[in-house]
């Protein structure tokens, strides 16, 4: 099998959707030995900036000098994105031969369970596999989507973390907060620290109590204390202080105010881990933030007409982007290329961003998932403000290009899966100044 054939096999699956539930990635992970039980795990859930903690702990970790896996989702450009060694994503040769293993052993998997394996649920077990088979020192695990269901869950982590819990998936996860936030708290397991962002209060409730009731013991980034002391389009500096220490003039690469209070939540878990024996220093916090890279996430290219990436595909997401942009960015015009899934709230998130914009260019999101990714004019007519439509993302882009001129910014954004293939195009096709 080669990475083209393993591709072929993983789109293979996605006829099989989203299917939460622990029985077939269990029945998966034991068939080859149970390799997420020989690796050590950090497990982040969490609806807004686990992606980007994830990095952070990472980062910090391998500046440590250990050798750290990484797990994550979506990918932008490649799936070999996902299951990344030290910063390095997995050799396409490698990922080839991982899936040929897992191939084998499905029909076992159907046998056993009456269903085969998700899409996700095959990406898990071949991450899980690849760590253990190139030793790591330690992983840090993304959850998917939710937690108690979500298939990272079989891990039995040195610390969990939870990023902040806000409205998101609510097909899947439930219709309240609350709801959500049980379920996210479902990867909090006995006995096993937690680390927790600064929730609303009765998602810090649920998460307290769940704790409580496992003998799990929390820290609270509501706990600890940060400041802001300068920023730029290109990184900021802040200080911060947890209940172990004191770390002054901080640099980060990320981008966003909310970056600093991710910055928090992984040093926190990083002082837990150091609680735990690990050989980890003040120095490698600082090293470890300043290395962090995050693609697609406040990321600002300076081009002849600057571009800026960002992710921002739930209202917590966009809240975040309407306040960074005027913050961080000076420009004459926002002109935004804009495409959501037709699962998300379209109307919350245009209500941040409806009125920041200037020019607004909807266009389809690349993904089965769009729906009627058009309806989105309706809700940015509110905001009488210029809109344009182009379904093709790349001729979406070229006319954002063709109207902005150089003091205006471009800000792409509403889905990681139209993030991935604009980011590309972008890159390839307009050089950097």
């Amino acid at each position: 099998m080669n990475f083209q054939q393993a591709l072929a096999y993983l789109h293979d699956l996605c006829s099989f959707g989203i299917n939460l539930g622990m029985a077939r990635i269990v029945k998966l992970l034991n068939i080859l030995g149970d390799p997420h039980l020989k690796i050590k795990t950090v497990h982040v859930a969490g609806t807004n900036g686990k992606g980007s903690t994830t990095a952070i702990i990472a980062a910090i970790l391998q500046a440590s000098g250990l050798k750290v896996g990484v797990y994550t989702s979506p990918h932008l450009h490649s799936y070999t994105e996902r299951i990344r060694i030290n910063g390095a994503d997995i050799p396409q040769s490698d990922f080839a031969r991982e899936m040929e293993k897992i191939k084998e052993i499905v029909p076992q998997v159907l046998e056993a369970t009456g269903e085969n394996p998700t899409e996700f649920e095959i990406l898990t077990a071949l991450a899980m596999n690849y760590f253990s088979s190139q030793e790591v020192d330690i992983a840090v695990i993304e959850v998917g989507m939710g937690g108690r269901l979500d298939s990272t869950n079989v891990v039995v982590p040195e610390v969990s973390v939870l990023t902040n819990i806000s409205s998101d998936h609510v097909n899947y996860l439930g219709p309240t907060i609350l709801d959500i936030a049980r379920e996210k708290a479902g990867i909090i397991k006995e006995g096993i620290p937690v680390v927790s962002s600064i929730q609303e209060q009765g998602v810090e409730d649920v998460i307290v109590g769940k704790a409580k009731d496992l003998g799990a013991q929390v820290y609270l980034v509501k706990e600890c204390g940060f400041k802001q002391i300068s920023y730029s389009p290109l990184k900021q500096k802040f200080n911060m202080v947890t209940p172990n220490n004191k770390y002054e003039a901080l640099e980060l690469s990320l981008l966003g105010d909310h970056q600093m209070e991710n910055a928090v939540t992984a040093v926190l878990a990083i002082e837990v881990l150091q609680s735990l024996g690990w050989a980890i220093n003040p120095l490698h916090v600082y090293k470890g933030l300043q290395t962090t890279k995050w693609p697609g996430r406040l990321e600002y290219l300076k081009l002849k007409v600057p571009v800026l990436f960002d992710g921002a595909h739930n209202p917590a997401g966009a809240r975040a982007l309407s306040q960074a942009i005027p913050k961080y960015f000076k420009y004459d015009r926002l002109v935004f290329v804009l495409g959501v899934l037709a699962d998300k709230d379209k109307r919350d998130i245009m209500n941040y961003l409806g009125p920041l914009g200037d020019i607004f260019i909807v266009t389809k999101p690349p993904n089965n998932r769009a729906g009627e990714w058009d309806d989105l004019i309706l809700l940015l007519n509110e905001f009488n403000k210029k809109i344009l439509v182009e379904e093709d993302n790349q001729r979406a882009i070229d006319l954002a290009f063709k109207i902005a001129k150089e003091k205006d910014l471009i800000c792409i954004t509403g889905s990681l899966y139209l993030l991935g293939e604009s980011r590309q195009y972008v890159l390839n096709n307009y050089p950097l100044t």
